[in-house]
């Protein structure tokens, strides 16, 4: 069986058995206690539970200390700018990444995304593929923004944990200050003088276990021999990862490995605490169980369109921009859908998350077209030494290297389709002291290289992290060098670093931390995240053509679930607020005989406390 990371099944349990007979007790600030035989978290358990609500446990404690889990502070916002006027050498990208201010984690922007060129890079792909139009696609593509005269674009920024919070306050005002300054004009356009705030998302990020407590415990395993204790059970993103594939993964590896956790008796009175994505896709999950009476509780209000549709970490705006004849979903969370999200999205279309035949949230790709308008840039700046093998190499014979660049100057702004490539030979050879006629005769051959790595790369995730998803199922299963190095040294130590440059924007880019020397992130969360299944499709659907072939002639097979037409990185035509609006619906809609919703969600209801029988 060739499995690939894509999930396969094991037998392995944990959790503890239900218990029936205990209940657990919800106060609400308006309105008569409730009583349940099942409490299900699907909330921050550091912030959204504090112990004056839910008396938690000393196991429970240990796990989510804020001295073992840390996180991110993630803000991003929605401005309206004049439209800026690409020149006939210079076409601005619809994404730009800085992974200097990123690494710094100090809350500096670090990557924006235009929206409004997204858009019309969408529609330039639509009308290419499907053979509408037999035009070179940048002059449909700039046809389509001729007619716009502002641009919507949503600014990201990242604080650390070892920075501490900063507020949003703080945080705006440290964005302003980045628009304006003089030294980001080369690589954000766009005139803050001009500019106007739309909407903006702050939020705590990204809650992940320390280097140290991977190792040593506690950690995402204590979290699965813990579920159902006390008949409660943790979905929260922390269980995992920060995405909705890992939510929705691992509930499935909870229904398949803590079965035992789970009440018998189906009509059994479930809580669930939080309407984000955890919180629906497992009021979802336990529906199709055969679940009949489940109460979901949300602090906020039902955010349910047509402006926004905001669940948690997804907050989706939709824009007019009539121009293009389109209302354009502008993401400040939940985002991006990778090759990995497939098995995923074909569940969300077969159920009708997705919307009716004919008027469907389709899956849109955001990949490099031939000939096209650039997608995504990098910014250079720190990423080559002045004597590196890059730059000493661009000095003598810059026509191999094919990066760009005028008048003899370093290009401060790089496609990143070639920056991968340079970024990776630059971290090979620098402090080799090679001379740049040297370099210019191994530089075609790093292709092979990059190749080579990037197939030894799957057969060791595959070897060393199992199949399992989100992550194996028992903790012995994954090799210890992956819980105590960082990314960097990871790549580095096993002779993946040629693959730095593609990482940076497969991995930072999400919020998910640094991939630069000193970055306090485990491999594990690399791992999760940079599985088998998205870097194959990666490499055969957006790679270099010699590179495809050494990879395939490298694992020996092409998998059985490859999909060329499954794009590397995609998005939602209607965004990804509208899923969860449509499971809202469908939770309306399903009753019981008696004709009592199986799915209750109480909006705008605030839990004064929890009380579980015993709580030691």
């Amino acid at each position: 069986m060739n499995c690939f990371g894509l999930g396969c099944i094991f037998s392995t349990q944990h959790g503890q058995p239900f218990k029936p007979g205990r209940k657990i007790t919800i106060n609400e600030e308006d309105g008569e206690p409730q009583v349940y035989d099942f409490l299900v978290i699907a909330c921050d358990p550091q912030d959204g539970l504090p112990e004056e609500v839910m008396k938690k446990t000393d196991t429970e404690k240990k796990i989510f200390s804020p001295v073992s889990m840390k996180s991110f502070t993630f803000q991003t916002t929605l401005m309206k700018f004049p439209k800026v006027v690409d020149s006939e050498s210079q076409t601005n990208p619809v994404e730009v990444f800085n992974p200097v201010n990123l690494n710094k984690s100090e809350g500096l922007l670090h990557s924006y995304r235009s929206e409004t060129r997204k858009e019309a890079y969408q529609q330039t792909v639509r009308e290419t593929e499907l053979g509408k139009s037999p035009t070179d696609p940048n002059i449909i593509y700039q046809d389509k923004l001729s007619k716009v005269s502002h641009e919507y674009v949503t600014c990201y920024q990242l604080v650390g944990s070892e920075e501490g919070g900063k507020t949003q306050e703080q945080l705006w005002d440290l964005l302003q200050e980045q628009m304006r300054d003089e030294k980001n004009k080369e690589w954000f356009p766009y005139d803050a003088s001009k500019g106007s705030k739309i909407e903006q998302f702050h939020t705590k990020y990204f809650n992940h276990f320390t280097i140290e407590s991977l190792k040593n415990g506690p950690n995402n395993w204590d979290i699965l021999e813990n579920q159902g204790k006390k008949n409660t059970i943790y979905v929260h993103a922390s269980t995992a990862f920060e995405s909705v594939l890992h939510i929705y993964n691992y509930i499935e590896l909870l229904h398949q490995t803590c079965h035992q956790s789970f009440p018998d008796d189906k009509s059994s009175k479930i809580a669930v605490v939080g309407a984000g994505p955890s919180g629906l896709l497992i009021s979802r999950k336990l529906k199709s169980m055969g679940y009949t009476d489940i109460t979901v509780y949300e602090t906020k209000a039902n955010s349910n369109g047509p402006d926004a549709y905001y669940a948690g970490k997804t907050q989706t705006n939709m824009i007019e921009q009539s121009e293009l004849s389109y209302v354009i979903p502008a993401e400040l969370g939940t985002c991006y859908l990778s090759p990995s999200y497939q098995h995923m999205y074909n569940d969300f279309k077969k159920t009708g998350l997705l919307g009716p035949d004919g008027d469907e949230n389709e899956l849109i790709s955001l990949d490099q077209i031939e000939k096209g308008p650039f997608v995504k840039s990098i910014i250079t700046d720190q990423q080559f030494d002045n004597d590196g093998p890059v730059k000493t190499l661009f000095r003598e014979y810059p026509e191999t290297l094919d990066i760009g660049g005028h008048d003899g100057k370093f290009p401060p702004i790089m496609d990143f389709e070639k920056y991968q490539i340079v970024k990776g030979f630059e971290e090979v050879y620098k402090g080799g002291g090679l001379s740049a006629e040297e370099l210019k005769k191994l530089f075609p051959c790093f292709l092979k290289r990059f190749a080579c790595d990037a197939s030894e790369y799957i057969k060791y995730h595959i070897k060393h992290f199992g199949v399992r998803t989100p992550f194996p199922s028992t903790k012995g299963r994954v090799q210890n060098d992956i819980f105590s190095t960082n990314i960097y040294d990871f790549l580095k130590d096993n002779g993946f670093i040629s693959l730095l440059g593609l990482m940076q924007f497969g991995y930072s880019l999400q919020g998910y931390g640094s991939t630069g020397q000193g970055t306090t992130i485990s491999a594990f969360y690399f791992m999760m995240w940079v599985t088998p299944h998205t870097f194959f499709t990666f490499i055969l659907n957006k790679g270099h053509n010699e590179v495809k072939q050494f990879v395939l002639d490298a694992l020996g097979e092409t998998p059985d679930w490859f999909n060329k037409d499954v794009p590397v990185v995609g998005a939602l035509s209607k965004g990804w607020g509208n899923v969860w609006n449509n499971l809202k619906d469908q939770f309306e809609d399903d009753t019981t005989s008696e004709g009592k919703k199986k799915v209750n969600i109480k909006f705008e209801t605030r839990i004064t406390q929890i009380i579980r029988d015993k709580v030691k």
